[in-house]
């Protein structure tokens, strides 16, 4: 997202900030999607059900990054590697515009959004010094991709920075499945009693379907 232009360029796109906004609308589109349905499926549900999504986005960028002849140092104008020869000729950079916007879209619903509800995980004795750490730990590893990103793209190539980043997701989700509960709807003293014991994970996952059962209940009477 940081260097959505940056790559656009790289692949031969003649207007690559114009064509970045697309990254920017989706981003906040999605966003907005998020709030409508953030409490309706539940954060855990919802980071389960994105993070395959954003997967899917970076491994599709790796692989269209194969086929793209990128410029090098040594040859920057030669034909098989002049990016605007690659886009007037292949497919494979609209196809990195796709994979991006997928990529961005679930990124908005999902891990764009349900970090930033990590306050409701710390009782109030401790909830000021949790929320600090979690947002330094967020911006901190924003920092960590923002430092190492380009140098990553030149060492490693484009297709082997996506494909980590992709394994990085993969990582992330079992993370979720593993440790993260469900804390839509819950109370501060109901989130506090899941971690008596354990993760509570399915502690809180019986609770949250318990709440709609009676949710749906209401609704029909």
């Amino acid at each position: 997202m940081y260097f959505s232009a940056t790559i656009f360029a790289l692949v031969g796109f003649k207007s690559p900030t114009l064509t970045s906004l697309c990254i920017a609308v989706t981003n906040f589109a999605f966003t907005l999607v998020a709030f409508h349905y953030i409490d309706r499926i539940g954060r855990r549900r919802i980071l389960l059900l994105s993070i395959p999504v954003m997967v899917l986005g970076l491994a599709l960028c790796a692989v269209a990054f194969i086929f793209i002849h990128l410029p090098t140092q040594e040859s920057p104008t030669s034909p098989d590697s002049d990016p605007a020869a690659t886009e007037s000729n292949t497919p494979w950079p609209l196809v990195i515009v796709l994979s991006m916007v997928v990529y961005v879209s679930s990124y908005a619903v999902g891990l764009g959004n349900v970090p930033w509800q990590q306050s409701e995980l710390f009782p109030l004795s401790v909830r000021s010094l949790g929320s600090a750490l979690a947002t330094a730990t967020n911006w901190g590893s924003n920092f960590v991709i923002g430092l190492t990103f380009l140098p990553m793209m030149e060492f490693i190539t484009p297709t082997g920075t996506f494909a980590l980043y992709a394994f990085v997701c993969v990582g992330a989700w079992m993370a979720v499945w593993t440790i993260y509960p469900e804390t839509a709807g819950l109370g501060l003293e109901e989130v506090g009693s899941l971690f008596r014991e354990g993760w509570g994970v399915e502690e809180s996952l019986r609770r949250f379907r318990e709440r709609r059962s009676k949710g749906m209940r209401v609704a029909q009477s």
